[in-house]
């Protein structure tokens, strides 16, 4: 946590994360695999900043002998609000360094209900609307409402260029070995508009529906994972 909310701040926050079943700051470290192998860590952080304003970032990184080779770091940063009790986007950036350098960054303009997205030296401008959210913002908002009760989600996420549908489906409960021991989860699966990708999630009630393991399949099949190994603030 960056900065110590104090006074109505404070009072505001609480009432947020009670009212609404908002997860409450947290960090989630993370082992990453390649196709079953170890490859690096990870680390995710949900902060509360300035002018009741929050953070959520995720930083991934390869470690060990496959970083001699492949020395890779992807970070991926939201920065966000609540306005009339939801959440709004207001910046997102993507940041791949190392094998292949790749960015994408959002800056939503809520005046103007625009979403100025660069990405791979493309300039593009998104027509937004309220309850949209971004490509990294949508899984807080997941464990919002699974911690409500919610289990039938959808989320309109800009990306791109373009706002897409992002429907996380139902595949049942699941019991996850993590870093804390074996957990309880319920498993999503997400996959793209065209199926040559997935991303599946298991979520644990027991720590407020945090994702403690994602697996990310490519349209060439390699597979990709995140498994919990520690987590404060849940």
């Amino acid at each position: 946590m960056k900065k110590i909310i104090i006074g109505l701040l404070c009072i505001w926050n609480y009432s947020v994360y009670a009212d609404n079943a908002f997860p409450p700051p947290f960090t989630a470290k993370y082992k990453l695999y390649a196709d079953g192998f170890p490859v690096g860590k990870a680390t995710r952080n949900l902060t509360s900043i300035a002018n009741g304003k929050f953070l959520f970032e995720t930083i991934a990184e390869t470690t060990g002998f496959i970083s001699l080779f492949k020395k890779i770091r992807i970070s991926e940063r939201s920065k966000f609000k609540w306005v009339n009790g939801k959440i709004r986007p207001l910046e997102y950036n993507y940041r791949q360094t190392g094998y292949k350098d790749r960015f994408n960054m959002l800056s939503f303009d809520w005046s103007k209900n625009i979403a100025i997205n660069n990405f791979q030296n493309k300039t593009k401008n998104i027509v937004i609307q309220n309850g949209i959210l971004d490509r990294l913002l949508y899984q807080v908002v997941l464990m919002q409402e699974l911690k409500q009760g919610k289990r039938q989600l959808q989320y309109k996420v800009a990306d791109k260029g373009k706002v897409k549908t992002y429907t996380p489906t139902f595949l049942g409960k699941e019991r996850i070995k993590t870093g804390l021991g074996t957990l309880d989860t319920l498993k999503y699966r997400r996959k793209s508009s065209n199926n040559k990708r997935s991303t599946t999630l298991w979520c644990a009630p027991s720590l407020h529906y945090l994702p403690v393991k994602v697996v990310y399949i490519e349209k060439n099949g390699d597979e990709f994972s995140m498994i919990l190994k520690s987590v404060r603030g849940l």
